[in-house]
């Protein structure tokens, strides 16, 4: 499941503004990686796809006179790496510079949902809780030779009570 951050914008009147609430998803935006700056335009953030494109485009100009055109396609692919991996977050920030707050965080699996839960709260519930197998308890603990239980499902190096 994703988490979708909520943000709602400034009081109208003193009215709430519920159809304006924006749900940002919170993670890796693939979009973002493959069209950095399309979609930075798409989503109004001007002077960050400025400063993408500028530096994108520094990047071909001196990959290309230095003759290291290789090397500048790899580091536009980390620019654009880093524009996927921040994009939500700056997208966050432009929002809240223009009046929104943020509200709450999420735990949906589409944004659809997200609004769901959002605004029926704790009325709604996306998936049903697991039914999870009784246990039997009453299973002996097994022992070693020397009467000291028997570690098992250990993960690592290192066991539960620091034995190796």
């Amino acid at each position: 499941m994703a988490s979708y951050i909520v943000l709602v914008p400034p009081l109208l009147n003193n009215q709430r503004q519920d159809d304006k609430t924006v749900f940002v998803r919170d993670g890796f935006a693939i979009l973002a990686f493959f069209l950095p700056v399309p979609w930075l335009l798409f989503n109004r953030l001007w002077f960050e796809a400025a400063l993408v494109f500028a530096a994108v485009a520094a990047i071909s100009v001196v990959g290309t006179y230095t003759d290291h055109a290789v090397l500048a396609e790899i580091v536009a692919a980390l620019l654009a790496l880093l524009v996927a991996f921040e994009a939500s977050n700056w997208r966050i920030k432009a929002l809240e510079r223009r009046g929104f707050d943020q509200a709450a965080i999420v735990d949906a699996r589409s944004a659809a949902d997200a609004e769901t839960a959002y605004f029926y709260g704790g009325n709604f519930v996306s998936t049903p809780a697991p039914v999870l197998p009784d246990l039997n308890h009453d299973a002996p603990l097994a022992m070693s030779a020397d009467s000291k239980p028997i570690a098992g499902g250990m993960l690592g190096l290192v066991g539960y009570r620091g034995e190796r």
